[in-house]
């Protein structure tokens, strides 16, 4: 990886749940014009997306991204791999997108890059009336979002998990995927296995919830009105992508651009052609940046 040529700044924010601290990484150079937030996904960190940072940032001069880490994830505090409620991971998704905007100089575009679970937490953000209007935001970029996830027991899991909930909410499951399901890059795959900031075990409680907003989202994909790209992995071990071919096909067509990678595992952004599939994403944003300028 090059030596970066922009600034980049860590800080802390206080999550909305009152006792946290939320890990965010801010990397600017000049005076921008477009800003991304990153927003990752389940039993990971941001730092799994630093070549998605790299990218942007050197392919784009007038480009500032923002990064965060979930609470329970990475260098955020928290219990790992547990929350009370999903409306945390919401509402932390609402700070850190208007602590950036803040940041920003007026009129600058707004995009949104969310994987997996940050896609179910950024539909869940734009998609639930109960939240009120997010933050200015100008497009929604979507890896291999959490729209419907994959379950180790089929429908037979959901009820257990509801008994074990009201019984052991903190009872922690041992992660039953490894590098190798996540991407084709057997280096990448081998950063997942060996990175001490990732849990390997998720939490009864965190389990439960994550399911539950899938539940709330899943209809609701027509009430979408924000410019959006879902980029979409056909050999996913985590999220069930024909549900996500559902759900976008649900959004009006002329806001929504669809991309399949049938050969694909479900880390897009560190797949063994991530640079293709950031182009595509850069080449979506500059239409967009164009057609509204």
């Amino acid at each position: 990886m090059r030596t970066p040529t922009f600034r980049t700044e860590d800080f802390s924010l206080r999550s909305s749940d009152g006792e946290s601290s939320l890990f965010v990484r801010h990397l600017s150079r000049g005076e921008p014009k477009v800003h991304f937030l990153i927003v990752h996904g389940a039993l990971e960190h941001s730092g799994r997306h630093q070549y998605l940072e790299n990218f942007l940032m050197e392919s784009m001069p007038t480009a500032a991204v923002t990064t965060y880490d979930h609470v329970g994830h990475g260098r955020s505090g928290g219990a790992r791999a547990y929350l009370t409620e999903f409306r945390t991971y919401v509402e932390d998704l609402r700070l850190v997108g208007e602590w950036a905007n803040e940041r920003l100089p007026k009129g600058t575009k707004n995009f949104i890059c969310a994987h997996s679970l940050g896609g179910l937490i950024t539909l869940t953000r734009f998609l639930d009336p109960s939240y009120g209007w997010p933050f200015p935001c100008d497009g929604l970029i979507f890896s291999s979002p959490c729209i419907k996830a994959k379950l180790l027991l089929g429908s037979s899991t959901e009820p257990l998990l509801d008994q074990l909930n009201k019984l052991s909410p903190r009872l922690q499951i041992p992660m039953i995927f490894k590098g190798a399901d996540l991407t084709r890059d057997l280096a990448r795959g081998n950063d997942f296995d060996t990175d001490p900031l990732i849990p390997r075990f998720i939490t009864i409680r965190m389990m439960k919830e994550i399911l539950d907003a899938t539940h709330r989202i899943r209809g609701l994909s027509y009430y979408l009105r924000i410019p959006n790209l879902f980029l979409i992995a056909g050999n996913d071990a985590l999220v069930d992508s024909e549900s996500t071919k559902l759900f976008a096909h649900g959004i009006d067509k002329k806001l929504t651009t669809v991309v399949q990678y049938p050969l694909h595992h479900h880390e897009l952004w560190n797949e063994i052609d991530r640079q293709e599939i950031f182009k595509t994403m850069k080449l979506w944003v500059e239409r967009q940046l164009k057609e509204n300028p």
